[in-house]
């Protein structure tokens, strides 16, 4: 049975919170470490060098609850500390379910993402629920959505939370589920502080017109779904580190591995043969220092072992749909780096591989293909990507012969290191 801690920002009395518990008891073994009181704002604030009160409260289907006189980032660090005081750890933490929305600004400043944020970075897989109404009364999809909201967060790094807002409808009346980025800061709606009759000032929400594009959460929910947003904790800007790096690079090339994960293995007809290729074209580019660009599909597991030892200076961008270009992180990095080509390879060559390709050569770049660096089912489905891809513009290619290219520029230590791991 899967152990959960359930966090929120509204209090331990908070109806959403109590629906929550009710709901994940009936499947899980529950604890929960909540605010004594309210806590809505309060980001990632701790109670540092202060005297905190924790009091055990009796919470239907939970094995244990406390209320804690802190933050909700306080609960989550008490709570992983009671628990593993106990030789308990979870699986899982929950934020939520918080009343009110967390689209947009509001992401930043909210406990309940903020929970599951802490709870992220204690290398805990974490959920963040919002329904988009203070008043509201409406949970039942979100709970019904439990056990999928679970299996998806189990497909991604524990460093990247969901977050996921639903409108205050009934069940029947919502209109499905939506994978969408987050909005940007400003987009929806601002924090601003107004002037009262008595003189003093208080921070209200000014909603911001939008463009009326169907692109981040805030649209999605606002039109009846259910907006499912990852949300990385990741503390440098990954896309900015590779522009820096760029700036050091002798070649203006991108290596891309495309899904060279474990269960990417099981499709391949010679799995054996990619991973060593795969791999031999990793530990050569790390070696010239040059960018790496990995993509891994959300439902494939991790990449594989054998190659993230080569991985140390790479960035990885996960998506859900086959093209690789269906993750707004794409366009982050390929917009900051200075790069004038990719140098491609990776699976399947006829599905992930072919639309990630094809992506890059519709943005403008020189698209190379490793072709013995690629994997597929079987030879004819090799064969028809490769000539797809060849036929819209890509250039064909062999590991040996663009490596080469590449570290003929290099100094002579590191272009005799190339050769050693290329034919050794």
């Amino acid at each position: 049975m899967k152990k959960i801690l359930v966090v929120n920002d509204d209090g331990i009395q908070a109806v959403g919170m109590k629906s929550l518990v009710e709901a994940l008891g009936k499947f899980a073994e529950v604890y929960v470490a909540a605010p004594a009181e309210q806590q809505s704002g309060k980001s990632m604030a701790i109670t540092f060098m202060r005297e905190m009160h924790v009091e055990e409260r009796e919470l239907s289907g939970a094995v244990e609850a406390y209320a804690v006189e802190g933050t909700p980032a306080d609960c989550v660090k008490w709570g992983l500390g009671k628990l593993k005081s106990e030789g308990i750890k979870p699986d899982y933490v929950i934020s939520g379910i918080n009343m009110g929305h967390n689209l947009g600004a509001a992401a930043y400043y909210s406990g309940t993402i903020s929970a599951a944020k802490e709870g992220a970075l204690s290398g805990i897989r974490s959920i963040a629920l919002s329904v988009g109404d203070h008043g509201a009364k409406h949970f039942d999809y979100v709970l019904g959505m439990l056990p999928r909201l679970l299996e998806m967060s189990s497909e991604l790094s524990p460093s990247v939370i969901l977050s996921v807002n639903a409108p205050d409808l009934p069940a029947w009346e919502i209109k499905g589920v939506k994978i969408v980025p987050a909005a940007p800061f400003g987009y929806g709606e601002l924090f601003l502080f107004e002037r009262m009759e008595s003189g003093d000032h208080q921070m209200m929400p000014k909603y911001v017109e939008r463009d009326g594009l169907m692109r981040y959460d805030y649209d999605w929910m606002e039109q009846g779904y259910v907006a499912v947003s990852p949300i990385s904790t990741q503390l440098s800007d990954r896309a900015s580190l590779m522009k820096l790096k760029g700036l050091t690079m002798q070649s203006k090339c991108l290596t891309v591995i495309v899904d060279a994960q474990q269960g990417m293995l099981t499709r391949l007809k010679k799995p054996g043969r990619f991973s060593k290729r795969i791999i031999k074209l990793a530990h050569c580019v790390s070696r010239m220092s040059m960018p790496i660009l990995v993509t891994e599909s959300a439902d494939l597991g991790e990449t594989l072992p054998e190659l993230k030892k080569y991985l140390n200076e790479s960035e990885t961008v996960v998506h859900i749909q086959p093209d690789a270009w269906s993750s707004p992180e794409m366009d982050r990095f390929t917009g900051v780096i200075d790069v004038d080509s990719v140098m491609i390879a990776g699976a399947a060559s006829n599905v992930e591989l072919l639309q990630t390709a094809l992506g890059f050569n519709a943005k403008g770049f020189e698209t190379i293909i490793l072709e013995d660096c690629c994997g597929a089912a079987g030879k004819s489905d090799h064969r028809a990507a490769m000539k797809i891809l060849e036929e819209r513009g890509c250039r064909i290619s062999t590991l040996e012969t663009e490596v080469m290219r590449l570290a003929g520029g290099c100094s002579r230590q590191v272009l005799d290191a190339v050769k050693n791991i290329l034919f050794a």
